[in-house]
């Protein structure tokens, strides 16, 4: 099996008239997914389901928050505490010469935390794992067996797409010089 592991955050603020977010008692997050092999392409597509009790305390904060912060704006009051669900789009591409086996490909979450940051916002984090059966192996592959090499991605000055940016999962494409991707092969 391969596995690959990635962080999401969602930063949530209210409106002041429920005061200042303090804490989330329960946060869930489950993914919601589905399956697909449309025209020689797998993927797997659903949602991210956020369910939260917050915890908010009187009192007004100046939200200077960015287009990354998603408004909360219906919550079931009770009293102090609030209850809201939110929903973020999932989807995982899986590489080019993957080839539907016995077992299909699953999501998991690990590691779901809440705090409430410096600007009185709540910020959702956990970790994704996806596991896949191993793809098939390429026929003219140049790289050894035992061996691993460097994918190069294309600069901010190149805009085509390359082979190997083609066949990297869709959350590693694209990335900044900064970042190094390897690809290792048992």
């Amino acid at each position: 099996m391969n596995q690959v592991n990635w962080n999401l955050k969602e930063v949530f603020y209210f409106p002041e008239s429920f005061g200042v977010p303090t804490s989330a008692q329960r946060i869930e997050v489950k993914p919601q997914v589905e399956f697909q092999q449309v025209n020689g392409v797998s993927s797997l597509y659903g949602i991210y389901h956020i369910a939260a009790n917050v915890t908010f305390s009187p009192g007004e904060s100046e939200h200077h928050g960015t287009s990354e912060w998603i408004s909360i704006e219906d919550l079931d009051v009770s009293g102090e505490n609030g209850y809201f669900e939110y929903a973020v789009p999932l989807f995982v591409e899986l590489p080019p010469t993957y080839v539907h086996g016995n077992k299909l490909p699953e999501i998991e979450l690990s590691d779901v935390k809440a705090n409430v940051t410096d600007e009185k916002a709540l910020k959702v984090e956990w970790q994704v794992t996806c596991s896949y059966e191993k793809p098939l192996e390429r026929e003219s592959s140049s790289i050894g067996s035992n061996s691993a090499a460097a994918v190069e991605l294309p600069t901010s000055e190149e805009k085509t797409a390359t082979k190997e940016d083609v066949d990297l999962p869709f959350f590693l494409r694209g990335l900044k010089d900064a970042y190094s991707v390897y690809e290792v092969r048992s």
